[in-house]
């Protein structure tokens, strides 16, 4: 009996490439990858580990049509996108290409509505509304589809330098964050460890009709752990053994300044978003998802890169 096929868009990059990771250690499906470049080396490793990868662009309905023909289940997420429309084309384009060739599930990356959840408040975080708008849109179409609400990133305290040494005092550390104070309490996905296992458990249960409808009947919260900036400080701390504090930044320059980047901190900083069903999210761990703690990051991603910092 041939395995069902499961197609996953941004196959090479950190989401898709966590879904890839947990199809491949279940051994269960057919993997398909979809990328932008499929002669890159990211792409010729998965090759290698028997993924199927194809050439396939968000913005290009007609390469996703091509890519998904004979899929199960399609995981999808757009690149970012800071004009309007765009990131919005590239998700119902994704859905559309789903319908197209009725696929059975689409598993779909989302965020949550910065103007819908500050009452209007706060707008033109594209990134973020335009997702909210493709989750209205697999609605309306009628696609059946598991949607995931990520938080932020566990890989951008130091991706994006937020952890960085005194530059005066090498045994000392800080967490540099904008706008969002020491206290506020911020939601993370761990999405190179966690988003497989979850995009997972939705495929392996989608055919046990109660479970799917608990699945479909809402957004799903795909957050790892929740804690308050100062928090990650005490624990980075505790585990390196060297002294980390939390500075919440004020800049007037720089990445951080851009007004939608700076919307999205102060959103944050006033706690509009709020998940009362419990994190990590109940349904999941039902289902057998172990979510990794800011613990493990820490001691996985952040002591060696703070040990490599001579």
């Amino acid at each position: 009996m041939s395995k069902k096929l499961v197609v996953v868009c941004g196959a090479t990059g950190a989401q898709g490439g966590s879904v890839v990771n947990a199809l491949l250690e279940d051994g269960k499906y057919a993997i398909r990858g979809v990328t932008r470049d499929v002669s890159s080396v990211a792409s010729q490793v998965l090759i290698a580990k028997g993924v199927d990868m194809v050439p396939g662009e968000p913005g290009n309905k007609e390469s996703l049509i091509k890519a998904f023909a004979g899929a199960y289940a399609v995981f999808g997420v757009t690149h970012p996108a800071f004009t309007p429309g765009s990131e919005y084309t590239q998700g119902t384009n994704l859905v559309d290409a789903c319908k197209a060739n009725k696929v059975a599930l689409f598993v779909w990356s989302s965020l949550p509505s910065l103007s819908e959840t500050s009452n209007g408040k706060y707008t033109g975080v594209t990134a973020f509304d335009e997702k909210a708008d493709v989750d209205k849109y697999i609605r309306s179409v009628g696609q059946p589809a598991v949607i995931f609400k990520t938080g932020g990133f566990a890989s951008n305290l130091v991706k994006f330098g937020q952890l960085r040494r005194d530059t005066e005092e090498p045994s000392r550390w800080h967490i540099y964050y904008p706008f969002v104070r020491g206290s506020t309490q911020s939601y993370t996905s761990y999405i190179e460890k966690d988003m497989g296992p979850c995009v997972l458990a939705a495929i392996n249960h989608w055919e046990v009709p109660a479970i799917r409808a608990e699945l479909e009947k809402e957004p799903i919260p795909m957050i790892s752990y929740t804690n308050s900036g100062e928090e990650r400080a005490e624990i980075i701390s505790k585990i390196s053994g060297k002294s980390v504090d939390y500075v919440c930044e004020h800049p007037t320059e720089g990445r951080n300044a851009i007004p939608m980047l700076k919307t999205m901190y102060l959103w944050s900083d006033e706690g509009y978003l709020s998940y009362p069903g419990g994190i990590p999210p109940p349904i999941l761990v039902n289902l057998g998802v172990k979510f990794h703690t800011f613990e493990d990051y820490v001691k996985e991603t952040v002591i060696p890169f703070m040990n490599s910092q001579k």
